[in-house]
């Protein structure tokens, strides 16, 4: 069964960066990089109908957001997978700041990102959801816990999600 990953992060969490090592075999679908959402439509058909594997690489921080891509999904039968990438803001800005030209996004809009960042949940329709948070070594992958329980035993608390 053909899977489509749906990523959910703030801006500079590492949600390009986790596609790349950990996706690297899936078809890349990218608001930043196909610019218009006909395309991002369009690419998204071309991959159910070949039936590739697709990542959704972009912030998706609300389950409205998130609702469209895990629908179609469904529909065309695929296994729905997503990562929640660990969201510190001024971790996050901190990274952006090394960015350079378009890449590079205003600190507020990270900020509003941030502010509007809903945890996904298993009754939006993923088959499986992971928590990405960003180590020293890497990135540390795991399954789906309760919000307080991620990375470090719930050092995090909710506020820096």
């Amino acid at each position: 069964m053909p899977t489509m990953a749906v990523m959910t992060g703030i801006q500079a969490s590492g949600k390009s960066t986790f596609c790349r090592a950990y996706l690297s075999e899936y078809v890349r679908i990218n608001l930043d990089t196909l610019h218009t959402r006909n395309k991002e439509n369009s690419a998204m058909e071309e991959a159910f109908c070949a039936g590739k594997n697709m990542v959704i690489d972009n912030t998706n921080p609300t389950a409205e957001e998130r609702r469209k891509y895990i629908f179609k999904a469904k529909e065309h039968g695929y296994k729905v997978v997503g990562y929640f990438m660990q969201s510190r803001v001024q971790e996050c800005i901190a990274r952006n700041e090394l960015r350079e030209g378009k890449a590079k996004v205003p600190a507020k809009a990270i900020a509003a990102t941030s502010h509007k960042l809903e945890l996904p949940s298993c009754k939006e329709g993923f088959d499986e959801l992971y928590f990405v948070c960003m180590t020293d070594a890497g990135m540390a992958v795991e399954k789906w816990k309760t919000p307080d329980s991620f990375c470090r035993g719930g050092e995090e608390n909710q506020d820096e999600l």
